[in-house]
């Protein structure tokens, strides 16, 4: 009976006043997160001219094939259908995975339809996109990260060949990288000095972006403590 009864209680909690408002005040920060990243992302994509992220190679390779579809629907296919291999290399898929690649293709396609940013008039314009899009995507996933909802189904491909091989994530992560760009690039995607920097300085950006933020990670881990124990 105890087991059940300790079941019973741990699912009361979750549903507490004070249960909820952890997971909404977790998955605002989610959602604010992804969309702050969709929109640094959307500046470095108009900066193309130098090149864009590895994985946007790969996705302006892919939709030069595919004009129909938005580079957003086919970040999200592309994210589906790296979800097969994670699974079979031992990463379980959350609900969050779901929306982060469903939520994060949407908002793309919102910022690429919906032209709100003139595209660069110059070639230093391209510069200012891309550095201040890379600024912008390093924020907004530390502040998705702060979530703690699970990893996006890139990230879990990574995960998954880092668990199945022992080799090290930043080896993993550049293989990845640079595979998507070489596919990318046969595709005919954007691949130039914007790519290269975007790949020195993305973690960079993401890490003062970390460090910035961690007063408010604390807080949510302290407020995530005190649930468990109470």
């Amino acid at each position: 009976m105890r087991p059940v009864i300790s079941h019973l209680g741990a699912g009361i909690h979750i549903f507490s006043f004070s249960g909820l408002a952890n997971i909404l005040i977790r998955y605002f920060y989610f959602f604010i997160g992804l969309f702050i990243a969709g929109f640094g992302n959307y500046l470095t994509i108009l900066a193309q001219n130098l090149g864009v992220s590895p994985w946007d190679v790969f996705h302006l390779g892919v939709a030069k094939h595919l004009p129909s579809l938005g580079l957003g629907t086919i970040s999200m296919i592309v994210g589906a259908a790296l979800l097969i291999p994670s699974f079979f290399l031992g990463i379980k898929t959350t609900f969050a995975t779901f929306i982060n690649m469903y939520y994060y293709g949407i908002v793309l396609n919102r910022f690429m339809s919906g032209n709100i940013v003139s595209p660069p008039a110059n070639l230093l314009m391209s510069f200012l996109y891309l550095i201040l899009g890379i600024l912008i995507i390093g924020f907004g996933t530390a502040v998705y990260l702060l979530a703690d909802t699970g990893t996006g189904p890139r990230d879990a491909l990574m995960l998954g060949l880092c668990k199945k091989t022992g080799i090290r994530i930043s080896k993993i992560r550049a293989g990845i990288e640079i595979s998507a760009v070489i596919l990318g690039v046969l595709l005919g995607g954007s691949f130039g000095i914007g790519t290269l920097i975007f790949s020195l300085t993305i973690g960079i950006s993401l890490e003062i972006a970390m460090q910035l933020l961690r007063p408010i990670h604390r807080k949510l881990q302290s407020f995530s403590s005190k649930e468990c124990n109470n």
